[in-house]
């Protein structure tokens, strides 16, 4: 993979060393970040490698996608998905007789009475909530001050070179810039500053990849959610 490769999914620059997983997306093989994995396949993508599922006569395209996509977390779990179990479990009921002076199976009947779990796709990437976090606390402060004082800013959210479960930000004026890290696997883990200076060419290219806003209350927001809204 060259140098200028970026994430199909989040649009910033890929990081040598960096582990990348490829996923096919109708157009052909396209790399995405560990940050993003979990949104390729909320995207319906299927992982580079894997056999594509046998598409149902009928146009059923939505069922054909949430089906390969819980086929998926069926293989990384080693267990089947919710409605898939209890699709199985009633056949199984149905084949035994369900014999009238039987006695009831209730860990059976525990897991039928269980709401079956619904698939987010509006859930928050790693991304955004590593803003969040940053917004509400120190750091969020101090850009909310700078930003009173210098305008507003240019800012990037990424993954941290060399340390995954980690997204750095960067938010950078005409003459000063700062970093901060997010450790995203760790909610109590405050938000911490990594580095600071004074000439933006002093940031790598990957930090340099501005892919985020800051509004007048020096509130970051990632651009592709700022869209949305």
């Amino acid at each position: 993979m060259s140098a200028e490769a970026t994430c199909a999914v989040c649009g910033r620059t890929i990081l040598a060393g960096e582990r990348i997983h490829g996923f096919i997306d109708g157009g052909g093989e396209q790399p995405v970040c560990e940050l993003c994995v979990a949104r390729a396949e909320r995207l319906g993508w299927r992982p580079a490698g894997e056999p594509e599922p046998e598409r149902p006569a009928g146009g059923h395209e939505g069922r054909w996608r949430l089906r390969g996509l819980l086929s998926r977390r069926e293989r990384r779990s080693g267990e089947p998905a919710p409605g898939r179990f209890q699709r199985f479990r009633s056949q199984d009921t149905q084949k035994s007789g369900n014999d009238a002076g039987a006695e009831p199976d209730l860990a059976t009947t525990e897991r039928r009475s269980r709401p079956t779990p619904s698939l987010d796709f509006d859930a928050p990437s790693p991304f955004e909530r590593a803003v969040a976090r940053f917004n509400s606390g120190e750091g969020g402060r101090t850009v909310a001050g700078l930003t009173r004082t210098l305008g507003k800013p240019q800012a990037s959210v990424g993954a941290a070179a060399g340390k995954p479960g980690e997204v750095r930000i960067t938010v950078a004026w005409e003459l000063s810039w700062y970093q901060w890290g997010i450790d995203i696997g760790d909610e109590l883990r405050p938000v911490f500053q990594i580095d600071k200076g004074r000439e933006i060419d002093e940031l790598d290219p990957a930090a340099r990849q501005w892919n985020a806003s800051v509004d007048e209350e020096g509130r970051l927001a990632l651009a592709e959610r700022a869209a949305r809204r």
